[in-house]
Formats: structure tokens, sequence, C-alpha cells
């Protein structure tokens, strides 16, 4: 049921999805090499943490996601030995905050490897509906490698933020990315969108996507 609420079709994130699901098993014997050049062959920055479990991300998010409970044990692909290429690594946990009676607020919180290596100019050139998250934290150490993107209109039945990992500078590696959305539910009822929380602040959710990422060792 979780699953099927958050139905806002993400041109980038389908897009992304459904070709690293199809092309699976070409990334693990491809994902080291690339038509692009490597401009190093080490450097610096962050990348996702091995989180392997709902209840890892849920300890890693802390007080983030506080008065939310985790719902099933989240999906998660982890096939080679990430970081270490090759690899296909991925997941997805759902949240869930009682309202009132049958109503209820939920969050998701994902995040994949082998998303390709388009830039942030690239990505905001190619969708009008996303804009760019001013953060003070990111483009600089140790999160030099990192940028943010969120929906123009986030609103709380269906708000959306992103938090991109470019890792071109290791070995010529795809991009990695975590995505945080929530909503509400039943729609259908007349108080629930007056008691569901407002979405989280820019600097809240960047906060929380920052949680699930470790520093590259040199």
């Amino acid at each position: 049921m979780i699953q099927t609420i958050f139905t806002r079709l993400n041109k980038l994130s389908v897009l992304s999805f459904s070709l690293g699901v199809i092309t699976g098993s070409i990334l693990l014997s491809a994902c080291k090499n690339d038509d692009k050049e490597p401009t190093e062959i080490s450097g610096s920055g962050v990348r996702l943490k091995h989180l392997v479990t709902a209840n890892q991300v849920a300890s890693s998010l802390g007080g983030y996601m506080q008065g939310y409970e985790i719902q099933g044990t989240g999906g998660f692909t982890n096939t080679g030995y990430y970081p270490e290429v090759p690899h296909i690594y991925y997941y997805t946990v759902y949240f869930q905050k009682h309202l009132h009676y049958e109503q209820y607020a939920s969050r998701s919180i994902s995040a994949q490897t082998g998303m390709g290596k388009d830039t942030k100019d690239e990505i905001l050139e190619m969708f009008d509906d996303i804009e760019e998250v001013a953060d003070g934290r990111l483009g600089k150490a140790p999160y030099e490698n990192v940028f943010a993107l969120r929906y123009k209109d986030n609103e709380k039945r269906d708000w959306r933020y992103e938090l991109h990992i470019r890792l071109a500078h290791i070995n010529n590696q795809d991009n990695q990315v975590i995505t945080l959305s929530g909503t509400f539910g039943p729609s259908s009822h007349p108080d629930t969108e007056a008691i569901a929380p407002e979405p989280m602040s820019s600097s809240e959710a960047v906060s929380a996507m920052l949680t699930l990422v470790e520093q590259i060792s040199e």
C-alpha cells in the first residue's frame, strides 16, 4: 500500500532507474570504463554509505525520521563488493507516521549507484519542474562533489529532494543519487491535508540525506 502512494512521475529518476535495471548486467562489467576519459584516478569528496538493512538506514537518519516508523524491510540490491567496482547497489526504505484514525504521513528514502554522468546544468536543462537547492555546505569540502535539487512546487501531498553525488573524477565512475520524498493519505479524507505535516525544509532535507554519505578515503 505504501509503495503505491508515491504516484507522481519523476522523469529523471524513472528513466535513470529503468535504464539501470535493463542494463544491470552490463554495469557490472562496464562501470569501470566509459567513452569519456577520467580526469583523475583518485579523488576526494563523499559517496554513499554501504547500508544493507532498513534499520541501518533508519539509524543513520536518526532524528530526521522522528515520529515515523519503518514500513516493512525495505528493498535492497547489493551485487558485488561496493564501493569496489564493479557493483550494483541501490535501496528504498519507507516510513509512516500515524496522524489520526486511518490518516497518515509517509516518507520514502532511496539511494542508487550507476546513475550516469549528467552534470547539474544538464539535469536542470532537461527538467523544468526542478530547481537547485542553495545550500552553503555543498560544492566545497567535504561535499565538493555534491549538489541538491528539489521540486519547484513542493507541497504536503507531494514533495521531493534529490542529493546528487558526482564520482566521474574517481576512475570515471557514474553518479550516485539519494532521493527523499513525502506525501500523506488517504487523500480522499477532507481533513487529512489540514493535519498533515509540512514538507521538510530544504536545509533539513539536505542534512538528512547527508547522514547517508561518507567521506572518500584518499
